[in-house]
């Protein structure tokens, strides 16, 4: 039986019970008031007891009846979110809305599922855009290591370029295994509770800063920081640290060190490179997104993404500002345990 009709026979019934409690309580006053007074009980309990009867039944259908109307208004917006439910299964549409007209308990529950459909949309078009730019990203190096590598194979290249075109392969397999796994990291939505834990920020830096240099060797790496406790997953921090520095490096003057500080729970990571375009700022921290002076460097546009993700995911922040004198500072703030 459907939920509406239930609760209109529910409102029906107590009504009725209320309605033939009170007639039958006035009859019993009634008659008893007409034995004693008058001596005529017969008489008065024939006039009175089919009107009482007939009134109490009146009373029953009545109460059903405005009880079903009730309950069909006040649920007709579960039937309307129901049906919602159904068209979104069958057509996978995440664009459809329910209209909320009301404030009450029924309202909420519509304005949640509303919320609830604009997060799942969301989530739907960033995996879809994922997706579509990573496909882009791809057949690049995959064109060129499957040109390369049949190249080889028929023969075609002269003894004098056979090394280097391996080599090139290589670099094009290289390229695609870090593409892969940047596509891997950028594929989490948030950092599962069992690994969080109270971790030093400090010592996550200084490794980093150690790995950086060996990585960088022509790059001089300053340091300055302060012990610093954070909440986190401990490798997923590391590499979004390792990021920034690799960035840095990569963009910095040679000449000049990359600054990086840790203090009061702010990390800043400082190049004096050629900056960053103020219009390209706002951008920087897309996935894929390199500005002009960035499409010479290697690398597949994913390094700063993962970084806004990562700091993303531990309720954090990040960003990229010119640098007074040049360059680029990036400041990453994370909440430190209460």
């Amino acid at each position: 039986m459907k939920l509406h009709l239930r609760l209109a026979m529910a409102a029906g019934l107590a009504a009725a019970l209320s309605v033939l409690l009170v007639l039958g309580a006035a009859y019993y006053v009634t008659c008893r008031r007409a034995e004693s007074v008058m001596g005529q009980i017969g008489r008065w309990q024939a006039e009175f007891g089919w009107p009482f009867l007939a009134v109490a039944a009146g009373g029953l259908v009545i109460a059903a009846f405005f009880g079903w109307l009730a309950a069909g208004t006040s649920l007709r917006p579960l039937s309307t979110l129901t049906a919602t439910a159904s068209r979104i299964a069958v057509t996978r549409d995440l664009g459809l809305r329910i209209d909320v007209t009301r404030d009450d308990e029924i309202g909420k529950l519509a304005a949640s599922f509303n919320t609830m459909l604009d997060a799942l949309e969301r989530s739907a078009k960033a995996q879809k855009q994922l997706v579509a730019d990573a496909s882009h990203e791809l057949r690049s190096p995959l064109t060129a290591v499957r040109t390369n590598a049949e190249l080889l194979v028929r023969g075609d290249v002269p003894e004098s370029e056979r090394a280097e075109v391996g080599q090139a392969v290589v670099l094009g397999l290289e390229e695609l295994t870090g593409l892969v796994s940047d596509l891997v990291e950028l594929a989490r939505d948030e950092e599962p509770a069992a690994l969080v834990e109270v971790v030093r920020l400090d010592e996550i830096v200084s490794h980093q800063v150690t790995r950086a240099a060996s990585h960088w060797p022509e790059t001089r790496f300053t340091v300055s920081v302060s012990p610093t406790l954070v909440q986190g997953v401990p490798d997923r921090l590391a590499r979004a640290v390792g990021n920034l520095l690799d960035n840095a490096a990569k963009y910095g003057a040679p000449t000049d060190a990359v600054e990086v500080t840790l203090h009061d729970g702010v990390l800043e990571v400082r190049d004096h490179g050629p900056g960053i375009p103020v219009s390209d700022l706002p951008f920087v921290f897309d996935r894929f997104y390199r500005s002009s002076q960035a499409r010479a460097k290697p690398g597949s546009g994913l390094g700063l993404a993962i970084v806004r993700q990562v700091v993303d995911s531990h309720g954090g922040t990040v960003a990229a500002v010119p640098a007074p004198d040049g360059g680029t500072l990036v400041r990453l703030v994370l909440p430190t345990p209460a």
